[in-house]
């Protein structure tokens, strides 16, 4: 572990970080632009070191460290530990090290000074919209784990002023955060909490690299993974395979879209299960692919009152003699290419569900499953998670994943009928295969496959889809004719992009034709019912100013501009799409993704992650 030594701001090694006499402190705070690295602070050393100087003082010192370095000795301390210049990042040995430790490290610090850059001193902390409550420390991944393991925290303002203390602040960061007072004043750990509200609490944090959703989280379940950066959306993956293999709780499977235990024709829509079922999506899989999925609360039952604690609806213990025939408790085994677990089903209208032996306020929560028809072992009963439904009145469906049960477990039911479910082993498909992550989308695409293809729709482009979480696909109607399907579940969004080549005109050369639909769930329009056809004279590329056009309305914009392919222009137009609106807006600054004008291409215009 490195150290900085607080009086010097010199870099000293420790093979223990207990070596340290008089402990450490160590610093929270978000990166703002180019931190000063390891290599920096060293230079600097190594440069006063020679002419006999103070590197504390010199004027190429990051002032976050120097600041920092001064209030810790002001209060006692000999070393303080930055992230950002205290981990050799050159060594990737010792990066994954220090992301693996770090929990560690600021649990065992004597104090962490959380420095929030966008809190001014005077600050009503408190105050509806202060700066305190919207700062961006708040909704960092990293500083999760930083505010919950540190005994004694400090905030800072700007100026480096002292705000208050977490123990003293602990109803108003339970507010902010969503996370219980109990835990900043250490009445209760991480520990205590079911794996799905801790994944809770971190569900609106970002980070800047997605593997970052993973790593930053180690800590808080009390597992290790070797740091591989590039591996995407992998990471968190693994990470949950690492807690299934440490932490025996069925609640990690608790997110997604839930349906009341109610009859479902009197909420509005009916389940339509599919004996022909094939796997199209990762939301049939039983794994998260992001925090971010973790909406619901659920406390894990069989612990319920003794160490986990969380949502807890009222209700009697579980008895003594079980109401699923047998005495057991869950199971979750990982296969090579399967979760096996051991839990309570039962079969009912066409549907299997397993109760999950969690709940949240709304009761006991069940899991949707579909038999996969291809599996091929008949001995191992696989599934896919989820249902799709139907709206009643033709609105849009979702892939319904879980049903609340109800509250006494000795009386579930499911859609509006007494259930008994009995102890069973079942398999489920853990992840999607590879061709159904979005990095292989662009691989799957067909439409830039051939130099005499009339259209052509860059890579980047549709990556950058993706990193909104919209799904990319083609439907290729006729040689002439091209539908582009770009979805995104939340919300039920859906832009249809039409591209064709317009054949009324005879003996003349075809012309190039596109058309935006705009589809979401306050407008919903199904697939079938938008047109394949077009209109010449608001359709016909060439007849657009600049080759330009909006479709949509003030909420979702749609900007489609066409340029000249490089290698046949007479024959090939290049697609390019920019996204306006309020709804789109909010979206790419969630996502930290632009979409810049074809003029802008080349300055490389994108927003700035830190």
């Amino acid at each position: 572990m490195w150290l900085l030594s607080t009086d010097r701001a010199e870099l000293r090694y420790f093979s223990r970080n207990f070596d340290a006499d008089g402990g450490y402190a160590i610093l929270s705070h978000t990166w703002e632009g180019s931190e000063q690295t390891f290599q920096h602070v060293r230079a600097i050393g190594e440069r006063c070191r020679l002419a006999g100087t103070n590197p504390r003082d010199d004027p190429e010192l990051s002032p976050k460290i120097r600041e920092c370095c001064i209030l810790a000795e002001r209060y006692g301390y000999d070393w303080a530990w930055v992230d950002s210049c205290c981990i050799d990042k050159s060594s990737s040995s010792e990066l994954s090290e220090a992301l693996n430790s770090m929990y560690r490290w600021y649990s065992d610090a004597e104090v962490c000074y959380a420095y929030l850059a966008d809190v001014p001193d005077g600050c009503v902390l408190d105050a509806p919209n202060s700066p305190f409550r919207k700062s961006r420390w708040h909704t960092r991944g990293w500083t999760l784990q930083e505010l919950i393991a540190p005994a004694f925290l400090v905030f800072l303002s700007q100026e480096w002023h002292e705000l208050g203390d977490r123990g003293s602040l602990a109803n108003l960061l339970q507010q902010i955060t969503r996370i219980p007072a109990l835990i900043f004043t250490r009445e209760t750990r991480p520990a205590d909490y079911s794996v799905a509200v801790r994944m809770h609490w971190a569900s609106r944090r970002k980070t800047a690299r997605e593997e970052d959703e993973a790593y930053c989280l180690m800590g808080l379940f009390g597992v290790s993974l070797p740091t591989n950066y590039g591996e995407g959306e992998k990471a968190f993956l693994r990470l949950q395979y690492e807690i299934m293999r440490n932490i025996p709780d069925t609640s990690i499977f608790a997110f997604g879209y839930k349906v009341p235990h109610s009859e479902l024709d009197q909420q509005g829509f009916a389940l339509k299960p599919d004996p022909r079922a094939r796997l199209t999506s990762r939301s049939q899989c039983l794994l998260a692919f992001s925090p971010r999925q973790f909406n619901i609360e659920a406390s894990y039952t069989p612990e319920r009152g003794a160490n986990i604690r969380g949502a807890q609806p009222g209700g009697d213990q579980i008895a003594d003699t079980s109401p699923f025939g047998a005495v057991e408790l869950p199971r979750i085994s990982v296969t090579s290419n399967e979760v096996e677990l051991r839990l309570p089903v039962v079969d009912i209208d066409g549907i299997s569900v397993a109760v999950l032996l969690c709940e949240d306020a709304d009761g006991h929560l069940g899991l949707l499953l579909t038999r996969d028809p291809r599996a091929i072992d008949s001995t191992r009963p696989r599934y896919y998670t989820g249902i799709e439904s139907r709206r009643s009145d033709s609105g849009p469906g979702n892939r319904v994943r879980l049903a609340t049960l109800g509250r006494d477990l000795n009386h579930l039911r499911f859609n509006g009928k007494r259930i008994e479910a009995k102890w069973r082993t079942i398999y489920i498909v853990p992840s999607p295969p590879e061709w159904l992550s979005p990095g292989s989308t662009n691989a799957q695409l067909t439409i830039n496959c051939t130099s005499g293809s009339p259209f052509r729709l860059p890579h980047w482009l549709v990556s950058r889809f993706v990193a909104l979480q919209f799904r990319v696909w083609e439907d290729i109607r006729t040689p002439e004719f091209v539908r582009m399907t770009i979805m995104r579940t939340r919300r039920a969004e859906r832009i249809w992009l039409d591209l064709g080549q317009c054949q009324r005109d005879t003996g003349a050369p075809p012309r190039h034709w596109s058309k935006v639909t705009i589809s979401h769930e306050s407008n919903y329009m199904r697939h079938t019912t938008v047109s394949q056809s077009h209109t010449c004279s608001e359709h016909h590329i060439d007849s657009w100013p600049a080759w330009s056009k909006d479709f949509g309305d003030a909420d979702r914009t749609v900007r489609l501009s066409f340029t000249p392919c490089k290698r046949s222009p007479e024959t090939t137009r290049v697609v390019h799409i920019e996204l306006f609106g309020r709804v789109y807006a909010e979206m790419l600054l969630e996502a930290n993704v632009s979409f810049p004008s074809p003029d802008g291409r080349h300055k490389g215009m994108q927003l700035v992650q830190t």
